[in-house]
């Protein structure tokens, strides 16, 4: 698998990378692009277009649908900007829902890889297996436009919807025109996805950072990943559902600034907010 990708800011003189990956059915540029804006010094920011969204290219039935591969895709994007860039440049990872699952199995793969992970609205799992294959086939026979309005629910307060409605109806365009067939095999690799067990053993920072009011992703398994992984953080961010970098961006870049300027992790738990 060759996924995608977008620097946004090629000539910045940061000395460090930060690759992003959307949520599924999510355009990694539309979501990321507010957190990228804060952090245009802090580090060169690359958007990962997962299959079938944004601009990466359909599903290939050569790859197995599990988390694994899309993993190791992302492990092949950031050995690149290695190779381009130089060893020594620290990279680091940061994924949304979907894409945070992603990064815990970049967490305990290629700790040789990255330097810090931020996980944003996922977990070690993600809903119910049978739930996700059912969603896999539903999407292959009717398409991912009938789930525009009750997902719409998911990842937006009410609030955010009736102040901001340009935008997520930007947002709800990445999932309305992706791919249906790459959708269902992210979903069949969602129903596959289960690092629970790995979790004491990940090496790599993790941060993870939650949406207060997001009803997709329980807060006990969140906490499971922060108290499990040795090297694991929690932030919570104030009244944001599952859209946390779309409704809270300088929070999220303040988050990620602050992993990646520190020298030593320690668990920490936090409440944020602006």
């Amino acid at each position: 698998m060759e996924l995608h990708t977008t620097v946004y800011n090629r000539t910045t003189p940061a000395e460090r990378v930060l690759l992003v990956g959307p949520s599924l059915g999510g355009n990694a540029t539309h979501q990321w692009t507010k957190v990228a804006a804060e952090l245009i010094h802090d580090a060169r920011v690359v958007f990962i277009d997962l299959p079938g969204t944004g601009l990466g290219e359909a599903w290939d039935d050569a790859d197995e649908p599990t988390l694994d591969t899309v993993a190791a895709a992302v492990a092949d994007v950031a050995r690149g900007l290695k190779q381009e860039l130089g060893e020594g440049v620290p990279v680091y990872y940061a994924g949304l829902s979907i894409s945070g699952a992603i990064g815990l199995h970049i967490a305990r793969d290629y700790p040789e890889l990255f330097a810090g992970v931020v996980v944003v609205a996922s977990a070690a799992t993600v809903g119910e297996p049978a739930r996700w294959l059912e969603r896999a086939e539903q999407v292959e026979a009717t398409g991912t436009q009938q789930l525009v309005e009750e997902t719409t629910k998911r990842w937006f307060t009410p609030a955010f919807r009736a102040e901001q409605p340009d935008v997520v109806n930007i947002i709800m365009e990445g999932l309305s025109v992706s791919d249906d067939h790459s959708y269902a095999q992210l979903c069949r690799a969602l129903a596959a996805h289960d690092v629970r067990a790995d979790l004491p053993y990940i090496q790599t920072p993790v941060m993870m950072i939650a949406g207060e009011r997001d009803s997709s992703t329980p807060i006990a398994n969140v906490e499971l990943v922060a108290e499990t992984a040795p090297r694991g953080e929690l932030h919570v961010v104030a009244d944001a559902a599952h859209q946390v970098p779309v409704m809270r961006p300088a929070e999220v870049a303040r988050l990620i600034r602050q992993m990646m300027e520190r020298p030593r992790w320690n668990r920490v738990v936090s409440e944020s907010g602006d």
